[in-house]
């Protein structure tokens, strides 16, 4: 199947630049968020969306090869497993509405390929339906040199885990790490707190961010999860 790309920008009042979930999106205008990454911050031999570059500027290093996180992640599951996150954007203007659907449709001792569609819900407007995106994961990438793996383990730079939770996934009771912290951005600092586990598939269970100069908020939850396997 060949990748697809969604349209961009949305038509306003609500123009949203969506891309896939572990991606910064914005909201222009009326809204602006980013979502937490949750991949690592990926050296120059990985591309952006995680997939190994074709470039070969140097040697690798099999020593300093690490897993990728998001293909620790994946790998846990069978092909076919599902997840699906529903996130609200609001302000004193109005909402907007997001679902993104995720699906695990290849798994390889060399990569785990994830394919996303995400639907917009904005006040008075039709559903916007995105075409399928697919993101191919590489089960190692090389470790920069003077850099620990523990670094891209974090979902931002900023990031300090503040505790665990308890939550119920899906009819699933499962463990999740709390990270907190704060964003700067050109609408000024945003509050971020997220909830991350790798028992449920693409690792966010939940996350809460606010834009204090325009009390612009999102929630971020999971509504369904295809579990497909007992590994969990």
């Amino acid at each position: 199947m060949m990748r697809q790309t969604s349209r961009q920008p949305f038509s306003s009042p609500f123009t949203l630049r969506i891309r896939a979930p572990w991606i910064c999106w914005i909201v222009v205008g009326t809204f602006f968020g980013c979502t937490p990454s949750n991949k690592p911050i990926l050296p120059k031999n990985v591309g952006e969306h995680g997939a190994e570059s074709t470039s070969k500027e140097t040697p690798r290093n099999p020593a300093a090869m690490v897993t990728h996180p998001e293909y620790s992640n994946w790998s846990r599951f069978p092909v076919g497993t599902k997840t699906v996150r529903y996130r609200k954007v609001t302000n004193a203007t109005g909402q907007v509405e997001v679902t993104s659907t995720l699906v695990l449709a290849e798994k390889s001792d060399a990569h785990v390929l994830v394919q996303t569609q995400v639907n917009v819900q904005r006040p008075g407007e039709p559903l916007e339906e995105n075409p399928i995106e697919e993101v191919r994961f590489p089960s190692q990438f090389e470790l920069p040199q003077g850099m620990t793996e523990e670094y891209f383990q974090q979902p931002s730079l900023k990031a300090k885990k503040t505790g665990e939770e308890e939550l119920e996934v899906a009819g699933v009771k499962i463990k999740a790490d709390v990270f907190e912290w704060t964003e700067s951005n050109e609408t000024g600092p945003m509050q971020v707190k997220l909830w991350r586990s790798n028992e449920v598939p693409g690792r966010i269970v939940r996350q809460e961010m606010l834009i204090e100069q325009s009390q612009t908020k999102t929630i971020e939850e999971i509504r369904e999860v295809d579990w497909k396997t007992t590994e969990k």
